[in-house]
């Protein structure tokens, strides 16, 4: 029995090659294991071999998709590789979407068992969700790289299946996120005989396991816009992790918790307050310099001094910004900043928000 070829996807920085200043760096490959893969190696022992490690900056894939795919496709032919597996990539956002479009592409192409892991709430999943490839799988980590042995050591535990053609179970049994494929099964009950088992254990408060679970998406609704700008009370909102200077109210880099406002009264431009931000999803150098580029306080002042001579202008700015880091959150808890922060808007008479993209 031979020992199955591995081609390993780390983003730039589980490639050791640097951090979000080196996010656009290309598709490169080395031979062997790097960084995490080096440990995975190690993990799979004789039953696989990490023969190529392929990387490249998170926002390079976002923005070569395309090509990015079609050239590990094409180096996965020439390397003759077996099972393709990507990260963990935790709760990285970018990351992780990277690993599961390379995966389905893989998969695709190539016909390869394929393995990816993350946070269930890593952006990747939807994706893994909707492609439902059945030689594709994904197993849940945790939010940070703390869980980086576990994940390492489940993924090993699953390429020796996926290696040597193992009979892959049920989500349930063996781990992975539920993609929803439902397949057919030999049972000695009827579905009618298993349909009363499972209302009986449900009477008497037992534990039982539905075969089609149903799953609900709450609906986010779009906000009206505004139909009468002039009156109207605005502020400004930022997720670019803008904040007084000093971080008093100690936001995060990553899994921010928190949201704040801080004043902005008197000021004509961002650049006349102290301000830091605190962020690790993008290079802060550039808002740093220039906190207007996530809180656009100078053209919302321009507005302002055009109000007395044009008709349909906003009455003011609300004297305050509210601001918090969008990284890495967990759906509750961005959900949970998001609702105080409209309660808070709302009672204070604001009619409505500017929202910049990041």
């Amino acid at each position: 029995m031979g020992r199955a070829r591995v081609m390993h996807f780390l983003n730039q920085f589980f490639a050791e090659i640097g951090g979000e200043e080196k996010a656009d760096a290309p598709l490169d490959s080395v031979k062997g294991p790097v960084g995490p893969g080096k440990r995975l190696g190690s993990l799979l022992g004789d039953s696989a071999q990490i023969v190529l490690t392929v990387f490249c900056g998170d926002n390079y894939f976002a923005s070569h998709r395309v090509e990015v795919l079609q050239e590990i496709a094409k180096i996965g032919r020439e390397e003759e590789i077996t099972v393709f597996i990507a990260g963990p990539a935790f709760l990285a956002g970018r990351y992780g979407f990277a690993c599961t479009e390379i995966a389905h592409a893989l998969n695709h192409s190539l016909n390869l068992p394929c393995l990816t892991a993350m946070h269930p709430e890593n952006a990747g999943v939807v994706g893994y969700r909707e492609y439902k490839d059945p030689r594709v799988f994904l197993l849940p980590t945790s939010e940070r790289t703390h869980g980086m042995e576990d994940a390492l050591k489940r993924m090993a535990q699953f390429v020796y299946k996926l290696s040597f053609g193992g009979v892959i179970g049920s989500a349930s049994e063996e781990g992975y996120l539920s993609r929803g494929i439902r397949l057919t099964e030999k049972t000695d009950k009827t579905g009618a005989e298993r349909a009363v088992d499972m209302l009986l254990a449900k009477l008497s408060n037992q534990p039982f396991m539905t075969e089609i679970p149903v799953t609900t998406e709450e609906v986010t609704p779009i906000a009206p816009p505004l139909r009468e700008m002039e009156g109207a009370c605005l502020a400004l909102v930022t997720t670019s992790g803008v904040v007084a200077r000093g971080n008093p109210d100690q936001f995060k880099a990553v899994s921010n918790a928190k949201w704040a406002k801080y004043s902005v009264s008197g000021l004509k431009d961002m650049r006349d307050g102290k301000w830091d931000v605190i962020h690790g999803g993008y290079d802060t150098v550039y808002m740093s310099s220039n906190p207007n580029y996530g809180v656009p306080l100078d053209m919302i002042r321009q507005f302002e001094a055009k109000e007395a001579q044009e008709e349909g202008r906003f009455a003011r700015l609300y004297p305050y910004f509210y601001s918090a880091t969008g990284v890495g959150g967990v759906s509750s808890v961005i959900k949970r900043i998001g609702v105080e922060m409209a309660q808070d808007i709302k009672s204070e008479g604001i009619a409505g928000v500017l929202l910049v993209s990041t």
